[in-house]
């Protein structure tokens, strides 16, 4: 058995980290770590500090340490003050995603929680992360430490390769209810490492590196569940179906936008056995207009209400297809009035004759559906579901100015957008609160996140305590349902 050098009463002073040096006889104690040698590949030991001088009276700390020590306490007694409604909003109101986060990622989810806290509030890049976390009261709620630049990359690296954890995580919020497929949008990338990142056509019709990415969502609760990346060069179409498969559903619709419409789409989708709703562009050779004037709408009877407006319309039949077209007469009068002073204004473009040609195309919407006879109202409640998808997407490339990324690791890449997608959801759900609460027509989500932000807590003496804040704010949060003590 190998005996130590050193003497009994100087190793009782050593501990983790730390190491004795014999130095002109006397004993001195030094903080040391151990990092990986490129060179050698291997383990290399870095001497760090000195703590102090090692006697057989005892352990006696070096002068410098004191004056650190001191001027820590010394700032830790000066009040410091961090955000605190946001942290709160997180920790209160999005528990169900936490819990997920906890179930699915035991060993990572208050790193992803903290990193999607930042993306959410600050939209800010992986390097401005820890200076963000230092200014947050969310490590307080999660008893958890700051980190550095190079911890946030290893993380969203580690969460890249875990593909079974974040499927269960989306599996979390898939109930067993109707599903809406939307097509995908397209993020671009300049890297050259990353492979999912090919050259192909965007919604913009350019034909820069970009990879597409594909969300579906929950009909019912109108929130992001699932997504999926696809790799540039790959339309949508082709992957309706894998992504189904690997969500677990198969009772989804996919909804498209009106320039999906062809028949080659139809004839990929009919093959896949897939379910659809594809709007129809006004000018589409399979619609006869004539045929529909306000009268023809109004003599069957055939209306509902939505959104407090009325909704007349009409059922045919396309090769085997289903073909609802409706009228929204208050959006056509609306159009009408557009159009006829358009012609004052733009004679150039807009004349009575062609007013006459277009009058019955005016607030009118077409659905083709292969959805086996379900009623006219469910498909056009589905379809304008789809606005949702709309601010969805806003809420991804404006608000979390997620549509463009420079990142170098496709691993770490996929981290990323998995945090991104967890802000997305908190994104959605606060819409959606706000909404519900009547608050959406004076404060937009970020208006409202901003607001959160004037929440603070400040320290003094080792203990928080809630800054001052207008009444004004303290009511319109609380309609929330968020209060503080």
């Amino acid at each position: 058995m190998k005996t130590s050098k050193h003497p009994q009463w100087a190793l009782d002073q050593k501990k983790p980290g730390t190491e004795l040096r014999l130095i002109r006889g006397k004993y001195y104690l030094y903080k040391y770590k151990t990092i990986y040698d490129k060179v050698k590949k291997g383990p290399k030991k870095v001497t760090g500090k000195i703590l102090g001088r090692v006697t057989e009276d005892g352990f006696i700390p070096s002068g410098k340490r004191k004056l650190e020590s001191a001027l820590e306490m010394k700032l830790q007694q000066k009040p410091q003050i961090k955000e605190f409604g946001v942290s709160c909003l997180v920790t209160s109101k999005f528990d169900k995603y936490i819990k997920a986060l906890q179930k699915n990622f035991p060993d990572h989810w208050k790193h992803i929680l903290q990193i999607a806290y930042c993306r959410f509030i600050y939209r800010c890049p992986l390097k401005s992360i820890p200076f963000r976390l230092k200014q947050s009261y969310l490590p307080e709620f999660l008893k958890a430490r700051c980190f550095n630049e190079k911890t946030s990359s290893q993380v969203l690296n580690q969460i890249g390769a875990m593909t079974d954890e974040k499927l269960a995580y989306m599996k979390d919020f898939i109930l067993k209810d109707e599903y809406l497929l939307m097509d995908a949008t397209n993020v671009f990338s300049n890297s050259n490492l990353i492979t999912l990142s090919r050259k192909g056509y965007s919604n913009n019709l350019t034909f820069d590196p970009h990879f597409n990415l594909m969300y579906l969502y929950s009909a019912k609760t109108n929130m992001p569940v699932y997504y999926r990346l696809l790799h540039g060069n790959i339309r949508e179409v082709k992957a309706f179906k894998n992504c189904l498969l690997e969500a677990g559903l198969s009772d989804a619709v996919i909804i498209a936008d009106k320039g999906f419409f062809s028949q080659k789409n139809i004839d990929l989708l009919l093959a896949e056995n897939l379910k659809f709703i594809l709007p129809l562009k006004r000018n589409n050779p399979i619609l006869d207009y004539s045929l529909l004037g306000d009268n023809t709408f109004k003599k069957e009877n055939q209306y509902f209400e939505h959104e407090k407006r009325i909704i007349w319309y009409q059922e045919f039949t396309w090769n085997k297809l289903y073909l609802d077209i409706y009228l929204d007469e208050s959006l056509k009068l609306n159009e009408e009035k557009d159009y006829l002073r358009r012609i004052d204004t733009h004679p150039e473009n807009y004349t009575l004759t062609e007013y006459h040609t277009k009058r019955n195309t005016f607030g009118t919407i077409a659905l083709l559906t292969n959805l086996k006879r379900k009623d006219a109202i469910d498909i056009y409640q589905s379809y304008k579901s789809r606005m949702t998808i709309e601010v969805l997407f806003d809420g991804m490339k404006n608000v979390l100015e997620a549509d463009h990324t420079y990142m170098q690791d496709e691993q770490t890449l996929q981290g990323w957008m998995f945090v991104n997608h967890i802000t997305l959801q908190w994104y959605q759900h606060l819409y959606t609160e706000l909404k519900s609460k009547g608050l959406l027509k004076k404060y937009s989500v970020n208006d409202f996140i901003q607001l959160l932000t004037d929440v603070r807590k400040i320290r003094i003496n080792d203990s928080w305590y809630m800054n001052e804040i207008t009444e004004y704010s303290r009511k319109i949060i609380e309609k929330l349902g968020i209060t503080y003590e």
